[in-house]
């Protein structure tokens, strides 16, 4: 047998203490209590400056007294439509007050993969005229509602959810934009 030389030994004790490190550190790091929503900035276009032109100065209408306002009624906002609970976190069930359908992407906060999926399934959500949601699944609290509702919790996973909480389509792994798109818009139909 093949003594191992004492360099080896040192870097393999060191490896199994930074292993054992990391370990309790994310042992210790509890979840978020809030649900994640990735958000992207919103790209407006750049205005022009505008032009300063010098004019002469107009003469100035005589002031004519406003006719007084007839007190009607204010128009009043349009309800929202009433959602019942739908076993769902409560961060569901407000989003589909808004919305007819919500694409829901289930990740863990800071897993690249997760991030770059819940950023295609919300520019899915967005091109299939839906609603997006983004959820921890590490929150306890999301969890157990998520487990209470589905059978199995995978991540990363899309949900497709009508509005009154029925799942039209549920996509596990890494899922592009179109086919969120065509899923979204399949369930409004």
């Amino acid at each position: 047998m093949e003594k191992i030389s004492p360099p080896v030994r040192i870097l393999a004790i060191v490896l199994v203490l930074a292993g054992v490190a990391g370990m309790l550190m994310l042992r210790t790091m509890g979840p978020s209590a809030e649900p994640v929503v990735v958000a992207q900035p919103v790209q407006t276009p750049a205005k022009a400056p505008a032009k300063t032109v010098k004019t002469a100065p107009k003469p100035r209408p005589a002031k004519v007294a406003a006719p007084k306002p007839i007190n009607a009624p204010a128009p009043k906002p349009a309800a929202k439509p009433a959602v019942p609970r739908t076993g769902f976190p409560g961060v569901v069930d407000r989003a589909l007050r808004e919305h007819e359908v919500l694409v829901l992407s289930l990740v863990v906060p800071g897993a690249r993969v997760d991030e770059l999926a819940a950023a295609e399934a919300e520019a899915g959500a967005k091109l299939g005229g839906a609603g997006f949601l983004a959820l921890n699944v590490l929150n306890e609290d999301v969890a157990r509602a998520l487990l209470a509702k589905l059978d199995v919790v995978e991540e990363p996973s899309v949900l497709v959810l009508r509005r009154s909480g029925e799942v039209a389509l549920e996509l596990t792994g890494f899922v592009d934009r179109e086919t969120v798109a065509q899923a979204a818009a399949n369930a409004a139909a």
